[in-house]
């Protein structure tokens, strides 16, 4: 077979959408791969999600809704404590979230070819295609549920079966559950479903509604424990956003607008820098000889203007200044689907296609490198070093000390994290949060833990007398303990410790 021919066949096969589907399913492996093999240690997202899912709660904190800490802790339970289904069940998600991604955008280009590259040109941007590949466990649910629900609405749009719209109800709910500003988008996408007549008309209005009171009643339940625990989402928002608040301010104002469209660019780069170079027919004013193809950019226009607008809100009502791009998922996300389908539509020659494939591969085997090269190297700088903390020699320290299991108290909780790793039959915790949330006392004693030179934390002392009845003062056995950070042996990390057996820290 010539190589022409054998070209051919390859970019042919980008028509068939197993190949797609097998393609994303071998890129998110290949990532999980590398998170298993880089250190046996839990970054900042998944450290919480080890020390948060060591029990089933309604609730855990109201900064971040529950269902990756249910995930988390259904993989955890039903695995005994795997680390690599731990790590697993992330990328699944990702897996998952392109897979229906490129659903959604076959619904809208009909392309399949096209749609794969939307999904390609999605994965190649820093927001989606780095970022969450090395933390960000909150992040990645985000990104899964706001493809599905893109899928779920065109499927409504192009469809309105019963399944379908049940489909929506499940993807709001559950989306709302994963991240609160999931919310933008469905609210943009009614906007654009009102304002696109031939949309319009499809959508049936009593199965609709029904949809959106089925999503409510999967949210209730937690709804009903963050307003019992008298939680805010507008405090919540001003807080994360480091807003102002309402005060008159129009510098501010246009500050933050002006930071806001820079965050939607920067969430679609590099990808946005180079679709202009290689599509610059599809950036030309296009008229679509198909009405159904008018009807759907005007959809996807429409819904990214819409969740731009409820975006600004935040400017305005809380008084946010400065956006970050890896908030701008909600309203971004759509972008790569809209352009492709202009790419259709302007009918640009496949050449300038095989090219952009050429570039996200590229990108995509940088960014693996990068990961392996990272590590390897930032060892000699890091400041909090988790990924490097010798948790194995730091537990043999503890054991030799005389504490085997109980509760081990750390007062940040990445360390409470990475500590259940190598004490998995104790309860971590970590002040901040009732001690309940942290599942039911294990017989024991207590094990303060604490980095650097400093005396623990007023704070963390606090709170071990005022569940436990004691402070660190009252420890039997106290100490240090010098280890080599892993993959850098000429650094040491300094551990201090105390246990406690008196109080509620005493042995039932």
């Amino acid at each position: 077979m010539s190589a022409r021919s054998q070209r051919k066949n390859w970019w042919e096969e980008f028509s068939n959408p197993r190949t797609v589907i097998a393609f994303l399913i071998l890129y998110c492996a290949i990532h999980f791969l590398i998170r298993y093999l880089l250190t046996p240690n839990y970054t900042l997202d998944e450290s919480e999600q080890m020390l948060f899912s060591q029990s089933l709660q309604w609730g855990y904190r109201f900064r971040h809704p529950p269902l990756i800490t249910w995930l988390s802790w259904a993989t955890l339970t039903f695995t005994g404590g795997s680390r690599a289904a731990f790590f697993f069940l992330k990328y699944a998600i990702m897996a998952l979230g392109f897979t229906a991604y490129f659903a959604a955008a076959r619904i809208a280009i009909k392309n399949v070819r096209l749609s794969a590259l939307a999904t390609f040109g999605l994965m190649t941007t820093f927001a989606i295609g780095y970022l969450p590949l090395i933390d960000l466990m909150h992040t990645v649910l985000l990104t899964t549920m706001l493809g599905a629900y893109l899928w779920a609405i065109s499927r409504v749009i192009a469809r309105g079966t019963p399944r379908d719209y049940l489909l929506h109800a499940a993807i709001i709910g559950l989306g709302i559950l994963a991240k609160y500003v999931f919310a933008v988008l469905p609210i943009a996408c009614f906007i654009a479903i009102a304002f696109t007549p031939r949309f319009r008309e499809r959508v049936k209005i009593g199965p609709f509604i029904f949809s959106l009171i089925l999503a409510a009643a999967i949210v209730a339940p937690y709804a009903w424990w963050a307003a019992t625990h008298e939680y805010s989402l507008f405090a919540l928002a001003k807080t994360i956003t480091h807003g102002k608040g309402t005060a008159f301010d129009p510098l501010g104002w246009l500050e933050g607008v002006g930071g806001l469209f820079i965050a939607f660019i920067g969430f679609l780069l590099p990808f946005l820098a180079i679709y202009p170079f290689l599509y610059w027919p599809a950036c030309k004013p296009l008229r679509p000889q198909e009405p159904e193809d008018t009807a759907w950019l005007r959809f996807y226009e429409i819904t990214m203007i819409a969740g731009m607008t409820i975006m600004l809100g935040s400017v305005f009502f809380v008084g946010t200044e400065e956006f970050k791009e890896r908030w701008m998922h909600q309203v971004a996300m759509a972008a790569p689907i809209y352009l492709f389908l202009r790419v259709r539509i302007a009918n640009v020659p496949d050449v300038r296609s095989k090219i952009f494939v050429g570039i996200a591969l590229v990108f995509a085997f940088g960014v693996a490198i990068a990961r392996f090269a990272i590590y390897e190297t930032h060892a000699k700088s890091c400041k909090e070093c988790r990924e490097y903390w010798p948790m194995q020699s730091f537990a043999r320290a503890f054991q030799q000390a005389g504490f085997d299991r109980g509760t081990v108290l750390a007062p940040t909780y990445d360390l409470a994290g990475n500590l259940r790793s190598v004490f998995p039959d104790s309860r971590l915790v970590t002040q901040g949060y009732p001690v309940s949330v942290f599942g039911p006392p294990v017989p024991g004693s207590c094990l303060v833990v604490w980095e650097g030179s400093n005396p623990l934390p007023k704070d963390a002392d606090d709170y071990l007398h005022d569940n436990f009845g004691v402070r660190v003062a009252d420890a039997v056995t106290r100490g240090d303990v010098d280890a080599a950070l892993l993959t850098s042996k000429s650094r040491l990390d300094h551990m201090n410790y105390a246990i406690i057996t008196k109080g509620r820290c005493a042995r039932p």
